[in-house]
């Protein structure tokens, strides 16, 4: 008899639900809005400063590490997000198999 396990952070996983959505248009979805089902998919955060703004863009914002998981994969990423929360620039993203590894690298800086 075999039995499966839920993996414990499947809960934070959209994907599955995007699927059932948009169905074969998934992969342009996905690309097109990488940096916010990146932020969506967050479970941990930590905010690691303020964000001064592009050379042009007079807009600020806050720095802020994650650990995501989406696509069966966990996502350590730094990101910029605006006084409400919300994603403005995805600026480093890895991916990650276990959960241990994607928690090693948030904690020594990578993303």
């Amino acid at each position: 008899m075999s039995s499966h396990a839920i993996h414990p952070h499947a809960e934070f996983d959209h994907f599955p639900r995007l699927l059932e959505h948009f169905g074969g248009d998934i992969d342009t979805i996905i690309a097109a809005e990488w940096a916010d089902f990146v932020w969506d998919s967050r479970f941990v955060e930590r905010d690691l400063g303020a964000w001064d703004g592009f050379d042009d863009d007079e807009a600020s914002g806050v720095i802020v590490r994650i650990i995501g998981y989406f696509r069966r994969r966990y996502l350590v990423a730094t990101c910029v997000v605006d006084g409400e929360r919300r994603v403005r620039a995805l600026l480093t993203q890895r991916g990650f198999d276990c959960f241990e590894d994607a928690e090693q690298a948030f904690l020594d800086g990578g993303g």
